[in-house]
């Protein structure tokens, strides 16, 4: 009697760890960095619908979001800026959460910098790339250091300022930097290849549809 008592305890036990399992979701942190495109800047100056806040959704409709944090990302980002930001643990007010506390707690980071700091430039040469992917090394090693998770980096594109030789090298380099630091690399060039993802061709912001797109390859590559 007294082995059949213990016996259903055990297994009583055991179900229930195997109903914890498989019922149990850990609560997600998201935080996105980056310039324009991280915020969901649209060609008429204000906000859209961003790919980030599609990934936001779909962790909400599974009710496992415990922080969604896109207050570091800034429209006028820059590698420059970001790694300032990180070095300096720049503070959020007023919740006095710093850069290094979000990017440590973070499940998910998804970065997306670069179109901002270079189509801005009057003239893009040659040192500026370089300066560009050296920089992008040093930002990712630093991020990597407080962050063990999942880092998401999504590639650059050709626009009327990058031409396809110049961008297939930056990402053929990001590709690189990312691998060196088990960071997921997506290029989202078959997407932003598709004038229908813009509001108008001539401006390298994308549309609703453009960040859904991005998304949802986002979402393909969650690990």
């Amino acid at each position: 009697m007294k082995k059949q008592i213990i016996l259903t305890i055990i297994i009583a036990i055991i179900l229930a760890f195997l109903i914890f399992k498989t019922t149990y979701h850990e609560e997600m942190n998201i935080l996105t960095l980056g310039d324009g495109l991280a915020k969901g800047m649209t060609m008429y100056n204000v906000l859209g619908y961003s790919y980030n806040d599609y990934l936001r959704d779909y962790y909400e409709e599974n009710s496992i979001l415990r922080d969604y944090i896109t207050e570091f990302a800034s429209i006028d980002e820059t590698t420059t800026t970001l790694i300032n930001k990180i070095n300096t643990n720049y503070q959020l007010k007023p919740s006095n959460l710093t850069i290094q506390q979000a990017i440590s707690k973070a499940k998910i980071i998804t970065i997306c910098i670069g179109m901002e700091q270079l189509n801005n430039l009057k003239n893009i040469k040659a040192k500026d790339i370089d300066n560009y992917l050296k920089e992008m090394d040093q930002l990712l090693q630093k991020i990597r250091i407080f962050n063990k998770k999942q880092i998401i980096l999504l590639s650059l594109y050709k626009t009327t300022k990058l031409k396809t030789e110049d961008i297939n090298n930056i990402n053929k380099t990001l590709n690189e930097i990312s691998h060196k630091y088990q960071i997921t690399f997506l290029d989202i060039s078959y997407i932003t290849n598709n004038n229908e993802y813009y509001f108008n061709p001539k401006n390298f912001y994308l549309n609703y549809k453009g960040h859904r797109e991005i998304f949802k390859l986002i979402k393909d590559n969650l690990q």
